[in-house]
C-alpha cells in the first residue's frame, strides 16, 4: 500500500462512519490490545488555542530530552502532519503500515455493525503509531467537545483546557455553560487538570465539573506580558518555581494565555517525575512552531482564526501590530460559523476584503461572505477560486502593505501550499 492508497483509505470511511459515543473506538482498541494504555499522556481540549498549547507542551518535553509524540487536527497541508514522532510529520510509508495493520479491524468492525468515523479511525492510527514508536510521552488534542470525543477513552498523566468559547453550537451546545461541561468531560477522578484563562461563566462550570471529582486545578496567570510583532514575553508564577520573561515565539497576547496552560501541565509532569528543567522550558518555549497561527510569509500573513474567539485574538494583534490602511483581508469562512460577529469585528481592522472559498460543502460562498463584508461598510471583492484571490488581494494592497489571510483553517492550509511553492519561502516546511 502506497501512501496515497493510505489516505484515500482512511478518508473513504468519512460516507459511512457512524459515532456511538465511546463505543467505536473502545471497539477498535480493544482488537488493537489498548495498545494506548502502555503510553503516558497528555490531553488536551478547547475552543482555541489547544494546538498551539500541545505544541508548546510537546516542544519543551523534546528540550527537556523525551521522545515524544503528537496527534492534532485537524492538518494543514498533509494529512501525515496529525501524527507527529519528535516533532515530525509521520512517513508515508509508516503511515501506509499503519493502515494497513489496523483496516482488517475496520472490515471486522463492519461486518459487527460498527461503522467507524474518519476520525476514530485517524486516533486509533495515533495511539498505535506512539506506542510502536515506544514515545516517552504523547500529547493527544480532543478533535470536537471532550465528553464524547474518540480520544477521550485515554487516562492521562493531566488534562488542559484552555479557552472555551461559542463554537460548533450545533453540536456542543447553545451556551458558554453547555460548551464547558463537554470540554469538563475529559477530566478524570485523580489526574489534576490545568486551566487556561477563562470566560467567568466557562470558569464556574469548569470549577464545578473538577471540584466534583476532587482533583487538584492547576491555572498560572501570565503577568506584566509584553508582545512584539514576533512574539510575546511574560513572567508567570508556579507552585513550584517563579519564571521571570518567558519568551514564546508565537506571535500574538494570546499565546501568553495558551502558555499558561501548557505550564500548568508541565508543573503537573514535573511533580509527576518529568526531568524538566527551567532551562528546557524557556529553551523549548522560544523554539516552539506552529504552521498557520500568525504566520508570515513576506507580506502575507496566514492566521487560523476561524470562529469568533480566535477572530477576537486575531483582532489584539492586528490593533497592536497592522495598520489597518495598509491591511487587505483574504477572507473564506464556513457557513455554519458566527458569520456576522466575525465580519463585524474584521471589518473595523482593514481596509478591504477579497471573499473567496474553499471546496468544502460547508463553506460560505464567496460572494455571500462579500455581501457579509458590505452589509458592515466594508468594502468587498468577491473571487471565488484561492489563488486569483491572493494575488488580487497583493495588487490591492501593494508592496507596502500587508495580505492578512484569515477565516478558516482550510483556507490556510491551501494557501501555505500555495506560498511555499513560490521560490522565496520554498524552504518553508
Amino acid at each position: 500500500m502506497t501512501e496515497q492508497e493510505a489516505i484515500a483509505r482512511i478518508h473513504s470511511v468519512y460516507p459511512s462512519g457512524k459515532k456511538e459515543g465511546l463505543s467505536n473506538m473502545r471497539a477498535i482498541m480493544a482488537r488493537l490490545h489498548n495498545v494506548q494504555e502502555g503510553v503516558p499522556m497528555v490531553h488536551v481540549a478547547g475552543t482555541n488555542g489547544k494546538g498551539s498549547c500541545c505544541a508548546m507542551i510537546e516542544r519543551v518535553l523534546r528540550e527537556a530530552g523525551y521522545k515524544t509524540g503528537l496527534y492534532t487536527s485537524p492538518y494543514i497541508e498533509r494529512y501525515n502532519e496529525r501524527i507527529r514522532i519528535d516533532g515530525v510529520p509521520i512517513a508515508g510509508d509508516a503511515l501506509a503500515a499503519l493502515v494497513e495493520r489496523v483496516w482488517p479491524i475496520i472490515e471486522d468492525c463492519r461486518a459487527k455493525g460498527v461503522h467507524v468515523t474518519e476520525f476514530e479511525l485517524g486516533t486509533a492510527l495515533a495511539f498505535l503509531a506512539f506506542a510502536q514508536e515506544k514515545v516517552d510521552i504523547a500529547i493527544i488534542e480532543v478533535g470536537l467537545g471532550g465528553r464524547l470525543d474518540p480520544t477521550n477513552i485515554i487516562r492521562p498523566i493531566v488534562s488542559v483546557i484552555t479557552e472555551v468559547g461559542m463554537d460548533h453550537m450545533g453540536f456542543l451546545g447553545e451556551t458558554i455553560e453547555q460548551i464547558a461541561l463537554e470540554k469538563a468531560g475529559i477530566m478524570k477522578r485523580g489526574v489534576p487538570v490545568a486551566f487556561g484563562p477563562q470566560e467567568k461563566a466557562a470558569l464556574r462550570v469548569l470549577t464545578a465539573a473538577a471540584k466534583g471529582l476532587n482533583i487538584p486545578v492547576i491555572d498560572p496567570d501570565a503577568q506584566n506580558v509584553r508582545e512584539t510583532s514576533r512574539n510575546v514575553t511574560f513572567d508567570v508564577a508556579l507552585r513550584d518555581a517563579t519564571i521571570k520573561n518567558l519568551v514564546v515565539s508565537l506571535r500574538g497576547k494570546h499565546q501568553a494565555e495558551n502558555a499558561c496552560a501548557a505550564l500548568g501541565a508541565l508543573y503537573v509532569l514535573r511533580r509527576r517525575g518529568y526531568r524538566i528543567s527551567l532551562e528546557a522550558i524557556r529553551a523549548g518555549m522560544a523554539d516552539v512552531r506552529w504552521p498557520g497561527r500568525l504566520e508570515y510569509f513576506g507580506n502575507v500573513i496566514l492566521d487560523g482564526a476561524h470562529n469568533d474567539p480566535g477572530v477576537r485574538a486575531l483582532c489584539g494583534y492586528c490593533d497592536a501590530w497592522l495598520p489597518r490602511e495598509k491591511t487587505v483581508l483574504l477572507c473564506g469562512m464556513m457557513e455554519d460559523k458566527e458569520v456576522a460577529k466575525m465580519t463585524q469585528r474584521l471589518s473595523t481592522r482593514v481596509r478591504c476584503v477579497v471573499a473567496t472559498q474553499v471546496d468544502v460543502p460547508r463553506a460560505l460562498p464567496a460572494q455571500a461572505l462579500a455581501d457579509a463584508f458590505s452589509d458592515c461598510g466594508l468594502r468587498a471583492y468577491a473571487q471565488p477560486e484561492i489563488g486569483r484571490a491572493l494575488e488580487q488581494a497583493r495588487s490591492l494592497a501593494g508592496p507596502e502593505g500587508t495580505v492578512l489571510c484569515a477565516g478558516s483553517l482550510y483556507l490556510i492550509g491551501a494557501l501555505r501550499t500555495m506560498l511555499r511553492g513560490e521560490k522565496e519561502f520554498a524552504d518553508v516546511i
